[in-house]
């Protein structure tokens, strides 16, 4: 880690969680300053009717705008985004 790097990380809070677009604060971050990424991404359901699980019991699945993408495409580059 370089002397920058680590009065970066210095200044970082520890244990906490940075709620927002994981794309921008990622961004945002030092080099070697998170042990630890959760994200809860889109899953792209954009569901035209009912989605069942293999026992046949219904999804409660979202509709809303921040799940959906206008292709296949555009979800695959987002994906790729912000698991690079």
């Amino acid at each position: 880690m370089t002397t920058k790097t680590q009065k970066l990380a210095a200044t970082l809070p520890l244990n906490t969680i940075l709620n927002g677009d994981c794309i921008e604060i990622m961004l945002s971050l030092p080099e070697n300053s998170v042990d630890l990424i959760f994200a809860d991404p889109p899953y792209n359901l954009q569901l035209k009717g009912e989605l069942h699980r293999p026992d046949n019991s219904k999804v409660d699945a979202v509709d809303d705008a921040w799940d959906q993408f206008g292709s296949f495409a555009h979800y695959d580059r987002f994906t790729r985004d912000w698991l690079a």
